[in-house]
């Protein structure tokens, strides 16, 4: 990937290199690493898919299950850290803001109906997840399987949660054999102030 000769053309293609994970639903950029607060104060770290990319709403979605601690952490503090990487571009994509969580929402009912069976199954677990347990199972219900009409996986969808997250820090590096690239932003007054520092 060839070095940037601006902070702004920097910014505009790593929101496009996630539009385009995002769409396509493939590539290194689709499973970013989240981070939250949990009530310890510790930063917890988990691997999520991207589900959707707003670039004009500067919004990054993903799903979860509502039971989940990822859930509980972000009531109590409603701010997500998301780190992108790329190993063949070798561009790190850091990000913050601030999220919204949504259950039961019109938003969320046309999002599940675009979910296959499998892609379902992840909130149909009888115990939250995280539960304590004594085999090591994934404990559907029993009338759950594979090939099951979607009409069936109905239940499922009182644990599905859309996270929309605002983003209003932006991180970005680049490793580049001529000399790393680093840029800062943030978004204020309605457009993006951003500027280089030393990799």
């Amino acid at each position: 990937m060839e070095r940037f000769d601006q902070p702004d053309k920097f910014l505009h293609d790593a929101w496009h290199l996630l539009i385009k994970a995002a769409a396509k639903r493939k590539g290194d950029y689709q499973k970013p690493i989240i981070a939250t607060i949990d009530a310890d104060g510790f930063a917890q770290q988990r691997v999520v898919v991207l589900r959707d990319v707003d670039l004009q709403q500067r919004m990054l979605t993903l799903f979860t299950d509502a039971r989940s601690e990822k859930v509980k952490a972000l009531q109590d503090t409603p701010l997500l850290s998301w780190l992108f990487w790329d190993e063949r571009k070798k561009v790190q994509i850091r990000m913050i803001g601030r999220v919204v969580l949504e259950q039961g929402s019109d938003r969320c009912q046309k999002l599940w109906d675009r979910l296959p069976v499998q892609g379902r199954t992840s909130y149909a677990t009888v115990s939250a997840p995280g539960t304590p347990q004594e085999k090591d199972t994934v404990p559907l219900p029993d009338y759950w399987h594979a090939d099951m009409d979607l009409e069936q996986t109905a239940s499922a969808f009182e644990h599905f949660m859309v996270v929309t997250c605002q983003v209003f820090k932006v991180d970005l590096l680049h490793l580049h054999h001529e000399g790393h690239q680093r840029a800062q932003f943030e978004y204020q007054d309605g457009s993006w102030q951003g500027h280089w520092v030393t990799p």
